[in-house]
């Protein structure tokens, strides 16, 4: 109901505006608490607080630039895909407004007596944790003015698996944490890797450098606020003896800051469950048709890739993995029964700065035999403003900044046959 009165509100301040000129405390207000105070609130990682007419008017020229290149929000799937929950992007209608608003002189308007949408406010929190997995020790981000990704490895120490039905995510920074990929290792690599790094944790601009058990097992970003909570089948697995791994991306600071990040973690009490949520990996160059992952200097490329379902599955979030080479992404699937085309996700402008973890309002079914595909487009010329390696060079796969990636990755639930 909440969900269905602000939509109504929104749609509402919309429609009244093209009507008349659009002015801040009725019409741009209420879109900014929505799909840009999360953020960009003075106490969040948006350096750009939104909170006050003085300051949106003084961005004012930025946000129509950002808004109607669809830059901001950073929400990079195409829209129209209803079973994808927790979509902040702004449609055609939002974007005109607020450049009607521009146009007619940036005009305050008068503060109605009860705001038509509350600021974002405390979400959901886990009060009483069962589980706390917190960094040994603070970060150091350096005041480089470069942004860098560190990953932190932290023992499980327990002796049986236990399962999480609520998952919280706490920046000990919110200035400079950006977004955190957490996942979970049985195999010891993670700690390996981090044996060999001086500073603590490891250096990792995109992936681990492996494939763990739960890989991206949950994503948190600067937008989310609260708890993620999961109901009995779907829950979350944490072995016995494992680690929990922090991928933590920081933005660039001006200023030298610290970290000390942590997760909180509410159990289910019953153990007896026999199916939970898996964060596998869907694609990998292994199952590209049209290999090798090899892009040219100056050359474009799209690679596909093809899986068939050894079983009935549930697909409850898909997130894609690429770097600066790559360009756009198309995942969906031919059911087996009956021939169905099911549109996953479609990010037509891929943006390696904002990599996302999808999570669905209404899980994919897919029966046994049915076939998921990928289709990534790669620009390696000098006409794709995002390569950092000029002139063009040979592009590999590889995890470092100078190579390419073509990873997808779900969370899934196997389904009786």
């Amino acid at each position: 109901m909440k969900l269905f009165l602000l939509f109504y509100t929104l749609f509402t301040v919309v429609c009244c505006a093209a009507q008349t000129a659009a002015n801040y405390n009725t019409h741009i207000k209420p879109l900014l608490q929505t799909h840009c105070m999360p953020c960009h609130n003075g106490n969040n990682i948006g350096t750009m607080p939104l909170t006050d007419y003085k300051n949106v008017s003084a961005y004012a020229k930025m946000i129509g630039y950002v808004t109607q290149n669809n830059i901001m929000p950073p929400w990079k799937a195409e829209q129209g895909y209803n079973h994808i929950k927790n979509t902040s992007t702004l449609n055609t209608a939002e974007i005109k407004l607020i450049k009607n608003w521009i146009d007619s002189g940036l005009i305050q308007g008068k503060a109605p007596a009860k705001q038509n949408v509350n600021p974002p406010g405390k979400t959901a929190s886990i009060n009483k944790p069962d589980l706390v997995f917190a960094m040994q020790k603070p970060f150091a981000q350096k005041e480089n003015f470069t942004e860098r990704a560190q990953v932190f490895v932290i023992p499980v120490n327990l002796n049986e698996d236990v399962f999480a039905e609520a998952i919280e995510f706490i920046p000990g920074n919110k200035k400079i944490v950006k977004s955190c990929s957490i996942s979970i290792d049985t195999s010891g690599k993670a700690a390996q890797y981090d044996s060999y790094d001086l500073n603590y944790g490891y250096y990792s601009p995109v992936g681990l450098n492996f494939i763990p058990y739960q890989y991206n097992w949950y994503q948190w970003t600067a937008d989310m606020q609260g708890a993620t909570f999961y109901n009995k089948p779907y829950l979350k697995k944490i072995p016995a003896n494992s680690h929990i791994v922090l991928h933590i991306f920081y933005a660039a600071s001006v200023a030298a800051q610290k970290d000390s990040s942590y997760v909180k973690i509410k159990l289910c009490k019953k153990q007896d469950i026999s199916r939970f949520i898996n964060s596998r990996v869907l694609f990998t160059p292994n199952t590209i048709t049209n290999g090798p992952f090899v892009i040219n200097a100056d050359e474009k490329r799209n690679f596909y890739a093809t899986v068939s379902l050894q079983k009935p599955i549930e697909i409850h979030s898909i997130m894609p993995m690429g770097q600066n080479a790559c360009t756009s992404w198309e995942i969906y699937a031919i059911d087996s029964v009956t021939g169905r085309r099911t549109d996953i996700l479609s990010i037509p402008r891929w943006d390696a700065h904002w990599r996302k973890k999808y999570d669905f309002s209404i899980p994919i079914q897919l029966t046994k035999g049915s076939k998921i595909f990928a289709v990534a487009s790669y620009n390696n010329s000098e006409g794709n403003a995002s390569l950092i390696i000029l002139p063009a060079k040979k592009i590999i796969y590889g995890e470092s900044e100078r190579n390419e990636m073509f990873i997808v990755q779900y969370d899934v639930v196997e389904l009786a046959e």
